[in-house]
């Protein structure tokens, strides 16, 4: 999240809008964190050792949980800003970036694993359990990778005559850096991962998936259909600012309104993530009797 300075005259709408969306992630907080610890309990109680699709969903749900976790953080430094110290507040947006992208890396290996069961079961199969694991292993380590940025850029700075915790950058090439590699690796890469097993799956699925296995396709497509619907809007409104960045020296205007929109729109963009972190649980509360099946 980008914080920039304010006139005093949006200090006001500035407060109401950050009571409205601490109002909103404090109640992703309160629903989200039981329902995924649920899902986690029910998973790991009664689920079967060799579903790799199950492990997949406790995977996101506990991506979920770790997210979700920095909410109340977050609420704070919005309403009283932040005094936790610079180490703290590396911490914080270390963290939060770690559970979306194990969010978004897990979505994408539930997409690739439901094309490959659905159409090339023996393929799969010779991963074996170790080679699942492997691959639930190499979706924490990539999601901590790409959010050791964070350790450098988040630190505290000063807005409406209080600390607030942020990510900064000491140059515009370095903040565009940043953006272009998380917009491609968190976004684009994944994006076009899922729509390519999708749209295969849906040319070749009534032909080729029927009964059990048909219905957690079905439960795992909406699963990434949602978080697609909850996740695009913040990932769209990277462009925006990557243009505003990249016109900063030849269109100044441009730039300052493209910044501006992008300014407007984050925080929003950024509560459909706890939303969708929600969701989830939801999805599984109405489908557990079908998942327990197996495939």
């Amino acid at each position: 999240m980008q914080y920039h300075n304010s006139s005093s005259a949006n200090i006001t709408s500035n407060s109401l809008g950050n009571q409205i969306a601490s109002t909103v992630m404090g109640l992703c907080f309160a629903l989200g964190i039981p329902g995924n610890i649920m899902t986690v309990f029910f998973i790991l109680r009664h689920c079967k050792k060799d579903n790799f699709s199950l492990h997949l969903m406790l995977n996101l749900a506990a991506s979920d949980i770790l997210l979700l976790m920095t909410v109340p953080l977050w609420i704070y430094n919005l309403l009283n800003g932040w005094t936790l110290g610079s180490a703290f507040c590396k911490v914080l947006f270390t963290v939060g970036f770690i559970g979306v992208n194990s969010s978004v890396f897990t979505v994408t290996l539930m997409s690739v694993q439901r094309y490959v069961v659905v159409l090339h079961r023996d393929q799969w199969a010779k991963l074996g359990r170790k080679g699942e694991r492997t691959l639930l292993l190499c979706v924490w380590v990539l999601a901590c990778v790409l959010s050791i940025q964070n350790v450098l850029t988040a630190d505290t700075m000063k807005k409406e005559s209080k600390l607030k915790c942020s990510r900064l950058t000491r140059s515009v090439e370095e903040r565009l850096a940043i953006l272009v590699l998380e917009f491609l690796l968190v976004f684009v890469v994944p994006f076009s991962i899922i729509v390519l097993c999708y749209c295969r799956l849906h040319t070749k699925v009534l032909k080729s998936v029927f009964g059990r296995k048909l219905r957690l396709t079905k439960l795992m497509t909406r699963i990434v259909v949602i978080f697609l619907i909850f996740s695009c809007p913040i990932n769209l409104l990277y462009p925006v600012e990557i243009v505003s960045l990249s016109l900063k020296t030849f269109n100044p205007h441009v730039s300052e309104n493209l910044h501006k929109f992008y300014l407007s729109c984050i925080n929003a963009a950024s509560g459909l993530i706890y939303i969708n972190s929600c969701v989830n649980p939801l999805l599984y509360a109405f489908a557990f009797k079908k998942l327990f099946e197996g495939t």
